[in-house]
This record gives structure tokens, sequence and C-alpha cells, in this order.
């Protein structure tokens, strides 16, 4: 068995998974995000919004993602604050609607968030693109 904690390093160590792009992975995804945030000393108030804000950009990437392709999660750590990256292969170009109410809602539950898409890529038969989010700890 293997025993973490923040006090072994966690911070400021970025934590990545990599599962299918498809809505039943979305349950890893999430247990993950809030193993890490409980054992990173956020509040359980701010671990429920953290893994809102988690599914949230997951299900938006998994709504554009080309068939077969890969969905990433990058967590880390720091000493006041948690940044997640979740990056994937969109099928069509064009980032996430800024407008609907799943973006409402991530920008809601987070002090920051970014999303960004680069050129089509050959190799991968899409356009990768991610979502960043940042969440301060202790912020009302």
């Amino acid at each position: 068995m293997i025993n973490i904690s923040a006090e072994q390093g966690l911070r400021a160590t970025p934590v990545e998974i990599g599962v299918a792009a498809s809505v039943s992975q979305l349950p890893i995804v999430r247990g993950l995000a809030e193993t890490l945030v409980l054992l990173s000393d956020f509040t359980l108030d701010e671990v429920a919004d953290i893994r809102l804000a988690v599914d949230e950009a997951a299900s938006t990437l998994i709504a554009l993602a080309a068939p077969g392709t890969t969905l990433r999660c990058k967590f880390t750590v720091g000493d006041t604050d948690l940044i997640v990256r979740v990056s994937g292969t969109a099928a069509a170009e064009g980032l996430p609607d800024q407008r609907s109410f799943g973006w409402h809602v991530l920008r809601t539950l987070s002090d920051e968030v970014t999303a960004d898409q680069q050129p089509f890529d050959a190799t991968l038969s899409g356009y990768p693109t991610a979502v960043e989010f940042r969440r301060v700890r202790g912020k009302a």
C-alpha cells in the first residue's frame, strides 16, 4: 500500500492521468481530482467545487473529442493553489463555447480559466485543445 501525503512531496509535483475521451471515464478523473485535493489541505467545500470544475472541463473536451482519442488531466498542487490542465484532441476547429452554462460553472468555481487550441495536427488527426483553470486554497 502506498501512503501519499502533501508533506511527502505532493505539492509542486504534477500528477497526470490519461484516459479514453469518453464520458464513461469521468468517474476516474473525478476520483483522482478529489483524492489529490483532499490530501492537499483544501476544505471539503473546495474539494466539491474542484471536483465539479474538473468534471466540467473534462466533459467539455470529451464533447469536442475526435473518436478514439485520449483525454489528459494534469494536476499541479502549489502551496496556495491548484492548477488543472485538461487536454485532448478536438475533431473540429474551435474553442469550447465560452457562453455556455458549463463554461459559466467553470468560471464560477475557479479563480482563472483559459482555453487554447493548436493548429490541426496530422499525427493526432485533430486539433490539440486544452482547458486550464486555477483554484486558490482558502479563498472565500
